[in-house]
């Protein structure tokens, strides 16, 4: 019974963690899918091919690795349609092969919390072929990623659509 109260203890305070630290998590997945647009998801879901992982850093999650595996896929697209509704819609779209895509997407991430001796540098890394910058709405200040010759052309917020 100690035991089961231990874990259930340490489940709450990583759970209290995610939900504390909700916005930084959608801000850090907006900024690592910055150079990924929505018009490269169809090739990536095709081919299981992820954003690279090296610049991820979840040292702070690896304390709580047992409850990392809880997390479900469900959730992890909750969090990317918040950072990036544009690719959440894209892969929503393709209907099942977008879903394995995320289900593929949750077991890489917790291999890299588990085992990141093992993922890093996987030839399963997408590499976007065009220079990106951030786009800011000057109306609801949120950004997104765009080909850096297309930014001078943009004149609407995926977001608040001003």
């Amino acid at each position: 019974m100690k035991q089961r109260l231990g874990q259930f203890g340490s489940r709450f305070v990583f759970e209290f963690f995610v939900e504390t630290m909700h916005d930084t998590i959608v801000k850090s997945l907006r900024n690592y899918l910055a150079s990924i647009k929505s018009e490269d998801i169809p090739e990536m879901v095709r081919e299981s091919r992820f954003s690279p992982l090296e610049k991820i850093d979840f040292s702070v999650l690896t304390d709580n690795a047992e409850h990392i595996k809880n997390i479900s896929a469900v959730r992890l697209m909750e969090l990317l349609g918040e950072a990036r509704p544009d690719l959440a819609t894209v892969i929503q779209d393709m209907g099942m092969p977008g879903a394995e895509y995320i289900v593929k997407l949750r077991a890489r991430l917790l291999d890299l919390v588990m085992h990141p001796e093992n993922t890093l540098g996987q030839s399963s890394d997408y590499k976007p072929e065009l220079e990106m910058v951030k786009a800011t709405c000057s109306n609801c200040g949120k950004s997104w990623p765009v080909p850096k010759d297309e930014a001078s052309s943009i004149d609407k917020c995926p977001f608040c659509r001003q």
